[in-house]
């Protein structure tokens, strides 16, 4: 198949997620054309997960050349942390993904809060929201993800150590008081 009839059965594909693209390039790491399609593509798009993986699909295609120019084949080390170099760019883009989620939660609560701060909330002891770093204006929805989240830190089974373990079990149960102190007082 000629080069432009390629290009043509390719077109599809600019609608796919970057995510996708790396993941097809990655299938396909012998395959110059098709990862200059792709690296084209990745290059025209203005999000970061997009130019980490335009990164990877250039190193791909790197190679790629490399070996259509005669480059020796590389050995089974060689292999292994090319094995190893694309799990990490695969990992660098979801990561990248996860903290762009976080961000755009971050937003959505910050923006939700304010519209929120207008509404008189019933008190709930400013000591005890304080114990826990929260405002006392604080809405129900933010107590509850900061309670998810101290569970989630303090928990004493993340630990190992039995001091640390023994630390964590203590504030986890003192923060657990808190909240039950907290969504009493906010009449949950």
């Amino acid at each position: 198949m000629s080069g432009a009839a390629q290009h043509t059965s390719w077109r599809h594909m600019t609608n796919w997620p970057s995510g996708r693209l790396l993941e097809y390039a990655e299938a396909h790491p012998h395959d110059a054309d098709l990862l200059e399609f792709i690296h084209g593509e990745l290059g025209r798009r203005d999000v970061e997960v997009a130019a980490t993986a335009a990164r990877r699909v250039a190193q791909l295609l790197a190679r790629a050349q490399g070996r259509a120019n005669g480059a020796a084949e590389a050995s089974v080390e060689g292999a292994a942390s090319e094995e190893a170099q694309m799990l990490i760019a695969t990992l660098r883009a979801r990561l990248e993904a996860a903290e762009r989620r976080v961000r755009e939660a971050e937003a959505r609560a910050s923006a939700a809060e304010r519209a929120l701060a207008s509404e008189p909330l019933p008190s709930r002891g400013g000591a005890l929201m304080r114990r826990v770093h929260l405002a006392e204006t604080a809405p129900m929805w933010l107590v509850e993800a900061a309670r998810r989240a101290f569970r989630l830190r303090f928990h004493p089974d993340r630990f190992t150590d039995p001091a640390m373990k023994q630390r964590a079990e203590d504030t986890f149960k003192e923060a657990e008081e808190i909240f039950r102190q907290i969504g009493a007082a906010g009449g949950q």
